[in-house]
């Protein structure tokens, strides 16, 4: 089934669009595969939330074959599984956003009590890793009533006919800039060294003898690689920069935290900041990719943070300065960070 196709053929016949809503909650689910094989993920999401089975729904581009928002494809790299919750009692059970319409979603993530709030997320990311590589992240709305639901989809299928009819203007990007990586700066030394803030006295220091070091994505991996847990990260890392590259431009990247103390044996994660450029032959809008993917990359602990590089340059130079000083900043609890930061430029074809 064309679902695209069959609800602008319901519409051409002037069928409600309340109508259309209802028919395409009742059709069949395109890409989440057989019943079959979501049946576990979906029993799992109503044990975690106390409801029956039947009232978990598959929306969203799992079902319809695409996003009902902008007309993005499906894609396993960036679309969610999108669950529908129709039931009351949960639905009482989160809290109620007084701006919101009294049926508005609610999302157990955000909304539930702030001491089960937590253990939610965390369940919720068990279980969207037992579905990594078919969708980013599993997501999941509450509604009051079906009929709730169904006016849900209505707004979301009007939004969908509106696009159809337009043709959307590509977004312009700036020119890529070019890799540069600094000569006459062993890597590998400063990080054997303790990656440094400095290697000469301040007041003798200059941009290509000082932190943030300069290195590609081979000599990173040569630099951080020596353990079974950093080489985990490091893969996982490879794998984001794979599906970044079909969204949008990587520039550059600066990395911090943990990852980069060369004395912590068991870094907690690798945190990093990826300086794009956005692509004007992607048909997914690089924004709301880059939050999927964003919450994708969590859960093999890759907190990355995104800084547009064709936005106005006072922007690019504040999230910059707030970053470098996040990194080098001391945390309640944890040490003084002494360590540098490490400018990382990938090669071409990562990002």
């Amino acid at each position: 089934m064309n679902y695209a196709e069959w609800i602008r053929e319901q519409y051409v016949r002037s069928v409600k669009i309340e109508r259309i809503a209802e028919g395409a909650l009742e059709g069949p689910v395109m890409c989440a595969g057989s019943p079959d094989t979501l049946a576990p993920l979906l029993q799992a999401v109503s044990q975690l939330l106390a409801v029956p089975v039947a009232d978990v729904r598959i929306v969203g581009s799992a079902r319809f074959g695409f996003s009902l928002r902008d007309g993005t494809p499906f894609d396993p790299s960036f679309s969610d599984l999108d669950l529908a919750i129709v039931n009351a009692g949960l639905f009482q059970r989160c809290a109620v956003d007084p701006q919101a319409p009294s049926d508005a979603p609610r999302y157990p993530e955000r909304d539930f009590p702030a001491e089960e709030r937590l253990a939610v997320r965390r369940a919720f990311d068990r279980i969207s890793l037992s579905v990594a590589g078919r969708f980013a992240y599993v997501s999941v709305a509450v509604f009051p009533n079906q009929a709730a639901l169904v006016r849900a989809q209505a707004v979301r299928i009007r939004k969908f006919l509106g696009i159809a009819v337009h043709d959307r203007a590509a977004t312009p990007t700036g020119a890529s800039a070019a890799h540069i990586i600094a000569a006459g700066t062993d890597f590998q030394h400063i990080v054997d060294a303790g990656l440094p803030q400095y290697i000469l006295p301040v007041s003798a220091s200059t941009p290509s003898n000082a932190s943030p070091w300069l290195t590609d994505t081979a000599g990173f991996q040569r630099a951080f690689g020596d353990s079974a847990l950093r080489n985990q990260l490091l893969a996982a890392l490879m794998r984001a920069f794979a599906d970044l590259a079909q969204v949008v431009d990587v520039q550059c990247c600066l990395v911090g935290g943990s990852f980069v103390d060369v004395a912590n044996t068991a870094p907690n994660d690798l945190d990093i900041v990826v300086f794009y450029q956005a692509r004007a032959e992607v048909r997914i809008e690089p924004g709301r990719a880059l939050q999927r993917l964003t919450r994708k990359f969590l859960l093999e602990h890759i907190d990355m943070r995104f800084v547009p590089c064709d936005a106005g340059p006072w922007l690019l130079v504040k999230l910059a300065s707030y970053f470098t000083m996040l990194y080098q900043s001391r945390r309640s609890g944890t040490k003084d960070r002494s360590h540098g930061l490490v400018l990382l430029v990938p090669g071409p074809g990562q990002g």
